[in-house]
């Protein structure tokens, strides 16, 4: 994929006919590097970026999707009173009695169902459980779910921690393709700026595929460059290295008893329940064991209701002897980033150990927040949701048109590189370039050097070789 421009050198020439020709030759030279490295990374990334566009935009629909592929399971005949919550896990313990309870997701809506995780050995599933009649209406195996499937395919490709690195390197040399696209873009000597963001359509088909290409991306550059970075935070690379980064730079602003000891964990909050970027990482604090049992689960509702916790939260199970309630409202069931809670319980006093809410959140941590809100079409409402839409949809454009732009371009029975640039600053270039974004973002440096590596072999062959027919 060239994922902002791709000029013929023949515009360029004329807008550079009238400066000194050592100037020119530089400004060519840079240019030529430039186009060559944007065409490297868009023919390389174009599937992975295309996937990356055509699962986000649908998953933005989930909460509207889910409910509509099994409205029997997800929807209910309103009725004049619920049961209580604690009688709605009696009816799936009847029906699951080997099975582990491990959440409780009441979606406060009077016409759906209670929806009640449960695991199966290592495999987890969703039951669901009519409020009214105690019925259990039927079970979706999570990892089975259209959602869940979309997730994987957009967040690794569907092999695990490789297509976990190949999305992070994808949507890393995006934002090379969208920078390199911009310079290639910008208006030169007799262009103004009408020039660069039209679209000529009597100009022929190269120029029309060249402009649709070029407009499109510069059009949209700032959206396409938020919704990369907000992704970010989830690879596992560049994610790990930012969380590194966060606790070594004293970023978090998350309760310091939960950091210096006082308080014995096993596991950190992600590997329990589903819950905000800014509380994944925090220690779980345990429950002082009592032999008098553990709380109801309407204690704990009654705990999350004089706490004012947004309605539609998730309250999951404890586990073991040491376990707590741990209350999580997030995402699309919070309505907003301002009603985030992270909520920690004793399941056998019913002590709160931790509440770390949105107003508790350091600036980074709000900042990242935000970002992966608008990442999801979530932060201000269906606008957001049609402009992150938009926003796929043009890369999907800028990538076919981008292809398109270079079949037609390529001279007949070659591939279509744009030629390189003579002599070796070039290659001395490229070394600086992968160390500058090895430190930023290491998979994206040593991308750059190897491809780098390639191109200076597959040049000394050819000398070696005098065989200039192999570019």
């Amino acid at each position: 994929m060239k994922l902002i421009c791709e000029v013929n050198e023949m515009e360029v020439n004329t807008n550079l006919e009238s400066q000194p020709e050592q100037v020119i030759s530089k400004k060519m030279s840079l240019y030529k590097t430039i186009w060559r490295w944007h065409f490297y990374g868009g023919m390389i990334f174009a599937p992975i970026l295309i996937l990356l566009a055509i699962t986000g935009s649908i998953y933005l629909f989930k909460p509207y999707v889910e409910p509509m592929l099994d409205p029997d399971l997800h929807y209910v005949e309103k009725g004049s009173r619920e049961l209580t919550p604690s009688l709605q896990l009696k009816a799936v313990k009847d029906k699951y009695p080997v099975d582990a309870i491990t959440s409780f997701t009441n979606v406060k809506n009077p016409e759906r169902a209670t929806e009640v995780g449960i695991a199966k050995g290592d495999v987890s599933y969703t039951v669901f459980v009519n409020p009214y009649t105690g019925k259990v209406l039927g079970e979706l195996q999570n990892d089975k779910r259209l959602m869940e499937i979309i997730v994987k395919l957009h967040g690794e490709v569907m092999v695990g921690k490789i297509g976990d690195h190949l999305v992070e390197l994808s949507a890393s040399w995006a934002i090379i393709l969208l920078v390199t696209g911009l310079y290639l873009y910008f208006p030169r000597s007799k262009q103004t700026f009408l020039d660069v963001i039209r679209i000529r359509i009597g100009k022929g088909s190269r120029v029309f595929w060249r402009d649709l290409h070029a407009s499109t991306g510069f059009w949209m550059t700032i959206i396409l460059l938020m919704l990369v970075l907000s992704g970010l935070p989830w690879a596992s690379s560049f994610g790990e290295r930012l969380n590194t980064f966060v606790a070594k730079a004293d970023l978090s602003n998350a309760p310091e008893h939960l950091w210096d000891g006082s308080i014995q964990s096993t596991k950190v909050t992600k590997e329990i329940a589903k819950t905000p970027w800014a509380a994944e990482n925090i220690p779980v604090p345990e429950s002082v064991y009592s032999n008098k049992g553990m709380l109801p689960i309407e204690n704990v509702i009654k705990i999350a209701e004089k706490t004012n916790i947004y309605p539609g939260y998730t309250i999951n199970m404890p586990e073991g002897d040491t376990g707590v309630y741990l209350i999580s409202s997030y995402g699309f069931a919070a309505g907003s980033v301002k009603n985030y809670v992270t909520m920690d319980i004793d399941q056998y006093s019913g002590k709160v150990l931790l509440d770390y809410r949105w107003k508790d959140y350091s600036l980074f941590d709000k900042t990242v927040e935000t970002g992966i809100a608008l990442h999801e079409g979530r932060y201000f409402g269906v606008a957001n949701l049609i402009i992150d839409l938009i926003a796929c949809l043009s890369l999907i454009l800028i990538v076919l048109s981008g292809i398109t732009m270079w079949w037609k371009r390529r001279p007949k029975g070659k591939i279509g590189i744009p030629k390189a640039s003579e002599g070796n600053k070039f290659y001395l270039g490229v070394l600086l370039i992968s160390v500058i974004c090895g430190l930023l973002m290491p998979m994206v440096g040593i991308s750059i050097f190897l491809i780098g590596l390639i191109e200076f072999i597959v040049k000394f062959i050819k000398q070696k070789v005098r065989r200039p027919g192999l570019e």
